[in-house]
């Protein structure tokens, strides 16, 4: 598709499941960038990184990767530095979501999302801005949701606060690296096809009438918008949410 992202290396988390992340890998890889593919799962950690290898060769490389677990992210920011170079593009996009009522949710879930969604991508942007700053160059890109304007719709709080706490993040990382060079933006994706979106196929299938484009979402829409994001044309966007959801919900 073009070789825009040459020369620049971008971290992925959640690259290797079937929706959104490995989307977005396969969207940068195609315009030229060492692509860093990490995961929860090993397997498919290692089967999608053979895959984008196998079109975009040795500039390719993978690491399961518990976002969570920060002395793994330091260890990976330090092997990719050895390996491709240091990194200039984040893509937060790993996530958890359980879906039950606050008055159900346990507390274990609590934490397990808000360190995943929330704290995981604090510790890796943390970890990678002083290099970006001093290097002149960075893009940031968090994916959030719709819900953090929502609140979950009563079963996805605690997703719904860590989303919304991220959206705030992103405009404090922005507020700090702009004079540095270094972007931080956020896309808020609606409803988009993934297996989660499968699982819970009937809540979310009437939920397709309201949306003013009638249908549900492609992963690669989204991707689009991060590979935008990223790019120089964007090179004046900082500390944005940007909404991905077919007009089902609309930003006043």
């Amino acid at each position: 598709m073009g070789d825009r992202f040459e020369g620049r290396v971008a971290l992925v988390t959640g690259a290797a499941g079937a929706g959104i992340g490995k989307a977005i890998a396969h969207r940068l890889a195609s315009e030229g960038a060492s692509v860093v593919v990490t995961d929860l799962h090993e397997r498919r950690t290692e089967e999608t990184t053979a895959e984008l290898q196998a079109l975009y060769g040795d500039r390719i490389v993978g690491f399961a990767y518990d976002v969570a677990d920060r002395d793994r992210a330091d260890e990976i920011l330090a092997r990719v530095a050895e390996r491709v170079g240091p990194v200039d593009v984040v893509v937060n996009n790993a996530a958890e979501n359980v879906l039950a009522p606050i008055s159900e949710y346990s507390l274990e879930d609590w934490e397990r999302g808000i360190d995943v969604n929330l704290t995981g991508c604090f510790h890796l942007i943390r970890q990678s801005l002083p290099s970006m700053m001093e290097r002149g160059w960075g893009s940031i890109v968090n994916i959030t949701s719709v819900a953090a304007w929502l609140s979950g719709g009563g079963r996805e709080g605690p997703y719904a606060s860590s989303k919304a706490a991220l959206h705030s993040l992103t405009r404090a990382v922005a507020f700090e690296g702009g004079p540095f060079g270094v972007r931080c933006n956020a896309v808020a994706p609606g409803i988009i096809h993934s297996k989660f979106i499968d699982k819970y196929r009937d809540d979310f299938e009437k939920e397709i009438d309201k949306t003013p484009l009638r249908r549900i979402g492609d992963a690669d829409e989204v991707a689009s918008v991060v590979a935008f994001l990223v790019s120089e044309e964007s090179s004046f966007v900082t500390g944005e949410v940007i909404n991905v959801s077919g007009g089902w919900y609309m930003r006043a």
